[in-house]
């Protein structure tokens, strides 16, 4: 153990200059409180003094921005539905979230607010009716009606208590490519870009988040096939104010990082490293690991011309054997060597 410390001692004094070197802001995902997918903001699971040990841990790392989502899963248990169709947020929701964004701004911390999770559009396990009712969303019709029971009235709220500059940026669907691979858009890429253009125009419409830019996040690792075109003005990402990838690699690798560099040389659209962690398929909880990918990847992304980085994630406590630890930068009860190169980067 003594060894271990050791190394780790000397890998961080050695490597963590290099990083603290760039100036360049590295934030969280957070996504969800207590792995509450879906359920954080409804009074059966919403955890105030959590939120409040998230923002906190947050700041004393100097992080600037927390990634968290809204409408993740499939069921959609803060919407309250009729005949299928839905209807509004129960008012419990907007409260707990409304109190979120209040402890965000007491601890100066802007949250990148996500909607949708395209991970949860399984058609391969969810049943019929649902995987209907999810669909719809992404639809002209389902989505315009989505806009003005659910995103219109949190906005609005969020407006009326003053807490529009805590938003620092809106990604409409965690990963929407996911969608389109799945054929969840009538006329795929297009149909993304449809809904990109929609949403997008009827947020920024509200007086409040006028100029807060809105995109949606994408992958980027060998198995995902993107649109060649898709940084361009006329490509499916025509309408986005940003552009935000996320990249899992044991290398701490960002692919394609020439493509990207080229695009940012152009400053037309900033780039954003939305997530960042070990690979997928490597499952061992592994400090030396998350430590080697951390500094890389902050690395690459400086190179590469991002903006801002966001590593996957802050905290996962839950007890016991956990295998979505591996990600976390805090787990098991203690703050883990990486979290202190996010910090010594952030100073």
């Amino acid at each position: 153990m003594k060894n271990l410390l050791l190394k780790t001692c000397l890998f961080l004094s050695v490597l963590s200059s290099t990083v603290y070197s760039y100036a360049f802001n590295v934030g969280f995902n957070q996504a969800w409180f207590h792995n509450n997918y879906g359920m954080q903001y409804l009074d059966s699971h919403f955890d105030e003094a959590e939120v409040e040990r998230i923002m906190r841990l947050t700041q004393e790392a100097h992080a600037k921005t927390l990634r968290l989502w809204f409408f993740e899963s499939s069921n959609f248990p803060m919407l309250e539905w009729k005949d299928e169709k839905i209807v509004g947020l129960k008012p419990e929701y907007i409260r707990n979230v409304i109190q979120t964004l209040r402890i965000a701004q007491s601890h100066n911390i802007k949250v990148y607010m996500t909607f949708l999770d395209a991970q949860a559009y399984r058609p391969d396990q969810l049943d019929r009716t649902s995987l209907k009712k999810l669909r719809s969303i992404y639809q002209s019709e389902g989505g315009a009606n989505f806009l003005k029971v659910v995103i219109a009235p949190l906005l609005q709220h969020i407006q009326d208590e003053k807490l529009s500059a805590v938003i620092e940026r809106i990604d409409l669907s965690n990963e929407m490519d996911a969608i389109v691979n799945r054929f969840g858009f009538d006329g795929g890429w297009s149909g993304a870009k449809r809904m990109l253009c929609q949403w997008r125009e009827f947020i920024q419409s509200i007086e409040a988040f006028k100029s807060t830019p809105v995109t949606f996040s994408l992958r980027i690792h060998p198995l995902v096939i993107h649109p060649l075109n898709i940084l361009s003005d006329k490509g499916p990402l025509s309408c986005a104010d940003y552009f935000d990838f996320h990249a899992y690699d044991d290398r701490g690798e960002i692919l394609r990082c020439s493509h990207f560099k080229s695009y940012a040389a152009q400053k037309k659209k900033p780039l954003i490293l939305g997530e960042f962690g070990q690979a997928f398929l490597t499952h061992r909880y592994d400090d030396q690991l998350q430590l080697k990918t951390t500094i890389n990847f902050i690395q690459e992304a400086k190179e590469c011309g991002f903006e801002q980085a966001l590593s996957w994630r802050l905290s996962d406590i839950r007890p016991g054997v956990n295998p979505e630890a591996r990600y976390s930068f805090e787990s098991f009860n203690q703050m883990r060597p990486a979290y202190w190169v996010i910090e010594k980067n952030n100073r």
